[in-house]
């Protein structure tokens, strides 16, 4: 029988992804998001929408970054979500997560979604982890205003350090295949095919759309710096390279000549 795959994070840029590329392989998905009327920390809606459900992906991220708050949320989302999954009858729960948090625990934000990692393992049914390198999108929801805080500066500033960012198609269809396999490891990891540099994507992002204001580069945590958020080389490369994305996303494209207009989307 076909199974029902629940996205929890449905109207999130990597839970969109997920939801499109579902459908267009024929596979039946709920979207859970509160704008569906559904909230896995209040519980309201959640029974409903899991009921008949056998999957579900996990492509959520909390209302804050900031490390404590973050690591809360995920503590009572993941204890909320495993407990319906569970009288849902869920058998397997596809936990999205990023690439190298091991080793960068000197940045907030990545404690705490470790703490999300653990917090699946012993909420949610099934539970398994999809790690992925920063999105293509990364960079530009991370641009500030520079100045000190009052953002009254003329240009933007953009934490400096390297990446290699991945398409988020490429993350959908791999948590999409861990969600069908009959037994997969409980580990997975993808990432993009070419090493950039935080700065140096945010120059060619604005240049991209035309935009002349000048970006600087702002000190990373140390272990980004060094390099934290590339992947080992055991981890496969797939997708689309970041100039490619920008070609594809980002440039102004002829409509009349059936090229496909600029979009954006927010770093889930």
């Amino acid at each position: 029988m076909p199974q029902l795959i629940a996205v929890v994070g449905a109207t999130g840029t990597l839970g969109r992804t997920v939801v499109e590329v579902a459908r267009a392989e024929g596979l039946e998905v709920r979207e859970i998001a509160r704008s569906r009327g559904v909230d896995i920390v209040t519980g309201e809606g959640l029974d409903e929408a899991l009921r008949g459900v056998q999957l579900v992906i996990d492509c959520f991220k909390p209302p804050t970054l900031e490390a404590e708050q973050a690591t809360e949320w995920f503590h009572e989302a993941m204890s909320g979500l495993g407990d319906a999954a569970r009288r849902a009858g869920v058998t397997r729960t596809v936990v999205t997560s990023i690439v190298g948090i091991d080793g960068m625990q000197d940045y907030g934000f990545y404690r705490a979604q470790l703490a999300h990692e653990q917090a699946a393992r012993e909420h949610c049914p099934g539970t398994v982890i999809v790690r992925a390198t920063q999105f293509h999108d990364f960079v530009g929801n991370m641009l500030v205003r520079d100045g000190d805080g009052d953002g009254d500066g003329e240009g933007l500033q953009v934490m400096e350090a390297p990446s290699q960012p991945v398409d988020t198609r490429a993350v959908a269809a791999l948590l999409l295949r861990t969600a069908l396999a009959e037994q997969p490891d409980e580990l997975l990891q993808i990432a993009g095919p070419q090493v950039e540099n935080t700065l140096d994507q945010a120059r060619r992002l604005l240049a991209a759309r035309g935009d002349a204001t000048p970006v600087t580069g702002a000190p990373a945590s140390e272990s980004m710096s060094r390099g934290g958020m590339l992947p080992g080389p055991e981890v496969p490369t797939v997708g689309q390279t970041y100039e490619q994305w920008l070609d594809e996303h980002e440039r102004p494209h002829d409509t009349m000549t059936g090229g496909a207009p600029r979009q954006g989307g927010d770093r889930t």
